[in-house]
């Protein structure tokens, strides 16, 4: 399997997906041409992706859906509420191949089984995605929730590559310059998860197989890169866990820079 974190955090997300056979992306949450590019600086041709996965209707996840998937014909897969809220919002138009995704419910695309999972957060129907190879290699997109649900943990067990968020700091938030309405939206259970909340379960993904960890959807002003690391590698400390001999761990980049990762 391939993977790659092409746009992650508060201005826009976007994840590569791929075997051999062909790719996937998750969300299209900057403008077409800057995917566009990163796609063609790590020698992906975009007719090579055979659909795109929408976690959510949010402009960060779908600001580039519409003209990439007129410019390449890509099919666009997303829960019932996902789909309703694109077309309210002129994200998707009607010529467009558009498939519903039910939660907990497999379909395959290539050589991909794709499993949703629903995730709590302050959108129409949120999901999250778990990819099992036909070689059992396998790989989960976790993020927009605002706290772990025994759903999503049970989704994603025994994945050997995890893109988790890890979106704030809870002191960085409270004591930040965000108003206070939106403060509790990121902190209440339909928001974001924080450090402490997405390290707290990296022991038991490291315990059913997870080998790699991607730190993902960073905010821009409520954490930093360190503060999120510092706060893993902690917690995988705490059980034992030596990052580099028993994991990878790394936080991905928001700016299109990150590299390819082949397991």
């Amino acid at each position: 399997m391939r993977y790659c974190a092409l746009f992650s955090g508060s201005s826009g997300n976007s994840t590569y997906v791929a075997t051999a056979q062909g790719g996937l992306l998750v969300d299209a949450g900057v403008s077409a041409k800057r995917i566009e590019l990163a796609l063609t600086e790590r020698q992906i041709d975009p007719k090579s992706i055979r659909a795109v996965l929408v976690t959510h209707e949010h402009v960060d996840h779908v600001q580039g859906l519409k003209v990439l998937c007129k410019r390449y014909g890509w099919p666009v897969l997303a829960s019932v509420g996902t789909l309703d809220a694109l077309a309210q919002d002129g994200r998707v138009s009607p010529e467009q191949r558009l498939y519903a995704l039910t939660n907990a419910k497999s379909v395959t695309v290539g050589d991909m089984k794709i499993t949703p999972f629903a995730t709590p957060h302050d959108s129409r129907e949120s999901m999250g995605f778990r990819f099992d190879a036909e070689d059992g290699r396998s790989l989960a997109v976790a993020t927009d929730m605002g706290y772990m649900t025994q759903e999503v943990l049970d989704a994603i067990c025994g994945c050997q590559t995890v893109h988790i968020e890890s979106n704030h700091d809870p002191v960085m938030l409270r004591d930040g310059a965000y108003p206070y309405p939106l403060k509790m939206r990121i902190l209440g259970e339909r928001g974001h998860l924080s450090n402490d909340a997405c390290a707290e379960v990296l022991p038991t993904l490291l315990e059913a197989g997870a080998t790699r960890f991607a730190l993902s959807h960073l905010s821009a002003h409520n954490n930093t890169p360190e503060l999120a690391l510092r706060t893993a590698s902690a917690s995988l400390a705490c059980v034992g866990a030596s990052v580099g001999r028993d994991c990878l761990l790394w936080v991905s980049e928001p700016t299109g820079t990150q590299p390819i990762v082949y397991f």
